[in-house]
């Protein structure tokens, strides 16, 4: 059972981990039951062609007994061919049991193959844990599985026989055929009552185990938290990281600020840092924007670097929710911002030149030259 402070679910970390360890949900009783019942299964069917066979070889044994030789030559290939005769006729049988103990295993907690159960544990070797084991809950509750286990096969066996006694007496009676005929009738019934038994009992059982696991591999909400910070990460290191990689943005727009065109602000909310090169771009970028302190800091670095800084509302807006640091502006802005960065080109006589290029630029885009105007 689980102690008092795991309470938590085992996460699908933790289960994998067992299932490496071969910690499973598994019940013996449901492999003892099925495997049961797959034997009868197999007599049904095969049992027939298997009473055939033997019934052959003892009959080809018992009337070659004047042939034999007890030269160990002879005795080695005699033996060796009723050997082999005998694997012949089991084969079946034996191959069907091993199938359908994989079967199974596999129902229950499907294929698992792992070393880690076969590995020495010097702490099994601890006789204090041994007396412990002893005297555990689970020996407890093994115990009376066994006793419940024991008394009903004991009562499934009474039941089936003792309505049967004057008819198991009058096989005395009847010859060998049918003796054996009849016996292997009520052998049968009898087996496969008490292996549907033992299958209830099994899946009651199988039910305790997949309880008893889940219970086993409970988990304290500190080892919760623990695997989550493996996995994830620790929440504070996350948030610092992220606040590094902020500045670290906020550092390189600042950074690249002196090789914007044009500032656009709300005026005082919001602040779109816009770059444009006719010979190298096909539309506008947007290389830095930030709202409030960030805006005042990028309004204030523009006026250190001689960049013009224009108020436009709508179009800042705009461009803070729509345009990531580092993407193009989008059609539906472009004649908008082109307008824009033709009336800064006008104003500032000295790109005259970088103005006509992104003029022509603007005319491949949209069809038609702005109509800058004139300060």
């Amino acid at each position: 059972m689980a102690e008092p402070n795991r309470t938590e679910s085992a996460t699908p970390r933790k289960r994998e981990d067992a299932r490496k360890r071969g910690q499973v949900a598994r019940s013996i009783e449901l492999n003892s039951a099925l495997g049961l019942l797959g034997v009868l299964a197999l007599f049904h069917f095969i049992g027939g062609y298997m009473l055939r066979e033997l019934e052959a070889i003892a009959r080809y044994a018992w009337g070659n007994l004047s042939q034999y030789n007890l030269s160990d030559a002879e005795f080695r290939r005699w033996a060796f061919f009723y050997i082999l005769k005998f694997i012949l006729i089991l084969g079946p049988l034996l191959l069907g049991v091993f199938i359908i103990g994989i079967l199974t295993n596999a129902i229950q907690f499907g294929f698992l193959f792992t070393t880690e159960t076969l590995s020495p544990k010097p702490e099994n070797l601890n006789p204090t844990k041994g007396f412990k084991r002893i005297f555990s809950r689970r020996t407890a509750v093994e115990l009376f599985k066994a006793v419940i286990k024991i008394s009903a096969l004991g009562l499934t066996t009474w039941f089936t026989l003792h309505g049967r006694l004057p008819e198991i007496l009058n096989m005395l009676n009847s010859d060998v055929g049918g003796f054996i005929s009849q016996m292997a009738a009520l052998t049968g019934l009898l087996f496969l009552r008490l292996a549907l038994v033992l299958l209830v009992l099994a899946l009651l059982d199988y039910a305790y185990q997949r309880w008893e696991y889940e219970e086993s591999i409970k988990m304290t909400k500190q080892e919760v938290k623990d695997e989550f910070r493996q996995l994830e990460g620790d929440p504070q290191i996350k948030s610092r990281i992220r606040q590094l990689q902020r500045e670290a943005s906020r550092r390189r727009m600042l950074a690249d600020l002196p090789k914007a065109d044009v500032v656009i602000t709300n005026p005082t909310h919001l602040a779109v840092a816009v770059r444009y090169d006719g010979l190298s771009m096909d539309a506008p970028m947007v290389i830095a924007k930030g709202a409030r302190l960030m805006a005042e800091r990028i309004k204030k670095a523009a006026k250190e670097n001689g960049i013009p800084v224009m108020e436009n509302k709508p179009l800042a807006r705009e461009l803070y929710a729509n345009c990531p640091v580092g993407s193009a502006v989008p059609g539906s802005l472009f004649s908008a911002v082109a307008e824009l960065l033709a009336y800064v080109y006008q104003v500032q006589g000295t790109l005259a030149q970088k103005a006509e290029q992104n003029r022509r630029r603007i005319y491949q885009k949209t069809g038609k030259l702005p109509d800058v105007p004139v300060s």
